[in-house]
């Protein structure tokens, strides 16, 4: 009998949810790793990062009356779970529905001995750890992805969300698109491969098109696992764990926006306090250590879908060349601009890697205009003028 309530529930509230989602898209602001361990990082966040969100909230009402909604990846805050409600409060101040996923440092870690102790913080703040929500045409799922332990902790994914996850699918539509939300990656960067305990969400999700939100990395990336799977690794939205203004891929402190618009999805990174077009990082000649003949540029959000190709006084080069390094900006600011004890300086240059987002080209004329034009994978395209 309690096996019949159940799937009555489920069904009921798959069905209440396909009726409530009439409706042309969405706007969704995806808040990386936020991340607050001091009292003063959670003041930061408070007074410098949650307005700078609250205008991208405005733009997007402005421009259409579809709905816009914020979703945190999980490390709400830094091992600090008395944060928890005073960071609920600052991004619900915003005016729009939150949704949120456990991390690792949502944890209690104080109660390590006993994962349903240490979460039960988390819990009382945002919720049940699996929730389902419509937003236009896709049906997200929330998960809890971080199995906690007395030392440390590990990936996966129990028997119990598992069998949620099935009923949940039970009532969906082959065709519907699925989000899975959770904290740690579902796939190793490496080589866009699924990793062993997200395996089984795959194989109930079966056919539909399944788009992974995931934090934890602190980087950007958009990995392919298959034709209709893909991941979006959304970087952390206060640069590099508070101590950087940038993540140690370059990627700038901002937010990742997924729109909906007739079923359709399109996304990119949102730098905070920029345009929504201001993607592209362009160095001079003799800026960057190693190809100081050449100018560099980086881009923003990038995926393999990316082309950028570069004009030489108006008459087209071709592609640039495609390189790997560390962000140029990101180690000038370790070098350079950061002043924080051994540890944390330790910890800035051991994050940082090289990244394949980078382009170069050599100039053929001298003092000559140099114009980079880039193209993201739904066509859209950003240029920067070097003279």
């Amino acid at each position: 009998m309690r096996n019949l309530v159940l799937k009555l529930v489920v069904f009921a509230t798959i069905f209440n949810l396909y009726s409530a989602s009439a409706q042309e898209g969405f706007n969704l602001i995806v808040v990386g790793d936020s991340q607050p361990q001091t009292k003063r990082q959670l003041e930061e966040l408070e007074r410098e990062i949650i307005p700078q969100i609250g205008e991208i909230v405005k733009e997007y009402k402005a421009s259409s009356n579809l709905p816009v909604a914020i979703l945190l990846t999980g490390d709400v805050v830094w091992d600090t779970t008395k944060f928890l409600p005073r960071v609920k409060r600052a991004f619900e101040s915003l005016g729009v529905p939150l949704y949120a996923v456990i991390g690792n440092h949502d944890h209690n870690p104080k109660k390590r001995n006993n994962q349903r102790r240490a979460e039960q913080e988390y819990i009382d703040t945002f919720g049940p750890r699996n929730q389902a929500f419509m937003l236009g045409s896709t049906l997200f799922l929330t998960f809890d992805n971080i199995e906690f332990h007395p030392i440390a902790y590990s990936e996966g994914v129990d028997a119990e969300q598992l069998v949620w996850l099935s009923e949940q699918m039970e009532n969906t539509p082959q065709d519907r698109r699925v989000a899975v939300c959770m904290h740690a990656l579902a796939t190793s960067p490496k080589d866009a491969s699924v990793k062993p305990y997200a395996k089984p969400i795959r194989d109930i999700i079966g056919e539909r098109e399944l788009h992974f939100i995931t934090g934890h990395h602190h980087n950007h990336g958009t990995y392919e696992i298959a034709p209709n799977i893909i991941e979006h690794n959304v970087a952390q939205v206060n640069g590099n764990l508070w101590y950087a203004p940038i993540c140690s891929d370059g990627t700038p402190r901002g937010v990742f926006c997924i729109e909906e618009r007739d079923g359709e999805w399109t996304w990119h990174h949102r730098q905070l306090g920029k345009r929504a077009d201001e993607v592209l990082k362009v160095w001079r000649e003799g800026l960057v250590k190693d190809h100081k003949e050449y100018v560099v540029v980086g881009a923003i959000g990038w995926d393999d879908k990316w082309s950028v190709e570069w004009y030489e006084n108006g008459e087209s080069r071709g592609a640039m060349e495609q390189i790997e390094i560390v962000d140029p900006d990101y180690i000038y600011y370790v070098e350079h601009e950061a002043n924080y004890k051994k540890k944390y300086m330790e910890r800035l240059r051991k994050s940082a890697h090289p990244h394949k987002h980078y382009y170069r080209c050599k100039r053929t004329l001298s003092g000559s205009e140099i114009r980079i034009v880039a193209t993201d994978r739904f066509g859209r395209r950003y240029e920067s003028v070097v003279r």
